[in-house]
């Protein structure tokens, strides 16, 4: 059994279930003049050994065994927080679990080349917003599907090599 338990539907998390999701993780913009970006990685990358447990293997447990999660889909924190909704305990914050902790050291493992993932750049301010804030769904649908194009024509991205001095592939 997972670490959620059963949902309110009585259904439980399958770690793994789903291997081949995508997990994007929001890039903010180092300095004023850029825009913020997505890095795209794999799921596992939440179980690397800098990243804090249990908030890595419980977002794990999410991306890759949630019942309605399917093969190739990209998924972001925001769209846990809101499928974390079906849980008993219902928020991060509830669990004790630090998404965004988990999100940082996984983004610092890829920009030290301890982690493959492809970079994508030029968001929006509303795009950022988006996968900040879980109302905005609609958004990140939107976001996702100019991504999944992208991600169709690539490789596995996690796969690749790749670090954090390649520079962005634009989404727009």
């Amino acid at each position: 059994m997972g670490l959620l338990g059963p949902n309110a539907h009585g259904e439980l998390l399958q770690p793994g279930r789903v291997p081949d999701c995508y997990l994007g993780l929001l890039l903010r913009a180092d300095a004023p003049d850029q825009a913020p970006g997505v890095l795209v990685v794999s799921p596992t990358g939440l179980l690397h050994p800098v990243v804090p447990q249990p908030d890595g293997a419980l977002v794990y447990e999410l991306v890759t065994g949630h019942p309605d999660r399917q093969p190739q889909e990209l998924v972001f924190l925001a769209d846990l927080t809101v499928e974390l909704r079906a849980w008993p305990y219902g928020t991060w914050a509830r669990l004790g679990v630090d998404p965004q902790a988990a999100a940082s050291a996984v983004i610092g493992c890829w920009r030290h080349g301890h982690l493959p993932g492809l970079q994508y750049g030029g968001l929006t301010a509303e795009d950022a917003l988006a996968l900040e804030r879980p109302a905005m769904a609609l958004a990140r649908a939107w976001l996702r599907d100019r991504l999944a194009r992208q991600l169709s024509q690539a490789d596995r991205p996690w796969q690749l090599p790749t670090s954090g001095h390649r520079p962005d592939n634009d989404v727009r």
